[in-house]
């Protein structure tokens, strides 16, 4: 028998069903499958709650290519489903303008990017473009905005939020919606091109930053193949392990020391190292641009080829 988790981060949505299912299939063979990203399933609790009940064996099938447990089979599946980049891009869309030095593509409103979105509009509105798609007059999305997480974080990002929740939805003028398949020739990349040109960063906040976890989905993949630098909200050491997989990060340029932490700490480091960059000049970050070229066409090739490592040690 086989159940499908819902995890957020830190938790499991359908938690119930869960444990209904573990009540009536008990003393059985059951599969796990735990969504359709990477999150660390202990962390989100789902060991715990198998530890409850006996079953004859246990299966989790999971897309974190570092989920290891001693007692339950572990079979990944599918962890670099995004980085199957088949299509070229074209060159016109991997330029900068210099309009605007941050950028944002956020859809679900996990605590993280409702924070880093509210930074950005609060204290660096003028060199930002933010994208952040979801509405808070919608009753239904409503549920998913995760202000408890964010204020358990970050009183102060939820101070920010309240100024700006009323200008949601922000919505690129220019960008598509996800077109179904896409990503399979151009990594989601049709999707938001054009944005692209605009901003120099972009401030990326994976789905999952707790536990020991490790998934690319195309929002690391999408400034890679528009060779853009990029800022990344996700699990403690997210960029170690690109550079196992032979991906260049931006250690020569900025401050990634936030790599070595997760939630709230890496959270705080990130908002610290977004105010140092908007301090820099246009000059100044015209020059860095120029400078990392050779890591951008590094990591896009990289891509193109289908090259990068696909074994990974954990860390920890």
């Amino acid at each position: 028998m086989k159940f499908r988790i819902k995890p957020a981060d830190t938790f499991i949505w359908n938690l119930s069903e869960l444990i209904d299912f573990l009540i009536q299939f008990q003393k059985q063979s059951i599969v796990i499958e735990n969504g359709t990203e990477g999150c660390c399933a202990r962390t989100v609790g789902l060991y715990h709650w198998l530890d409850q009940f006996e079953f004859a064996d246990v299966t989790i099938l999971t897309s974190n290519s570092l989920e290891r447990h001693d007692r339950y089979q572990v079979k990944i599946k599918l962890p670099w489903k995004f980085l199957q980049v088949a299509q070229p891009i074209d060159t016109q869309w991997q330029v900068w303008n210099k309009r605007q030095v941050f950028g944002t593509v956020y859809g679900r409103p996990l605590w993280h990017r409702l924070g880093i979105a509210a930074h950005l509009l609060t204290n660096h509105r003028d060199i930002s473009a933010v994208g952040i798609a979801v509405d808070p007059a919608d009753v239904n999305q409503r549920e998913l905005f995760e202000l408890t997480q964010l204020w358990q974080h970050s009183p102060a990002s939820l101070q920010n939020f309240a100024k700006i929740f009323d200008q949601l939805p922000l919505r690129h003028a220019d960008i598509d919606t996800y077109t179904p398949g896409a990503h399979l020739t151009d990594g989601y990349v049709a999707q938001t091109k054009r944005i692209y040109q605009h901003f120099l960063i972009d401030v990326v906040a994976e789905t999952f930053t707790s536990g020991n976890c490790f998934f690319v989905t195309e929002k690391t993949i999408r400034p890679m193949l528009l060779k853009k630098p990029f800022i990344v909200m996700g699990p403690e050491s997210y960029l170690d392990y690109l550079h196992q997989m032979g991906f260049r990060t931006f250690s020569d340029f900025w401050d990634e020391t936030y790599d070595g932490y997760q939630g709230q700490e890496r959270y705080q480091r990130i908002l610290a190292l977004i105010d140092d960059l908007a301090t820099k000049s246009l000059d100044q970050l015209e020059k860095m641009y120029l400078d990392m070229q050779y890591t951008l066409e590094h990591n896009y090739h990289l891509l193109m080829s289908q090259s990068y490592k696909k074994q990974i040690e954990r860390i920890s």
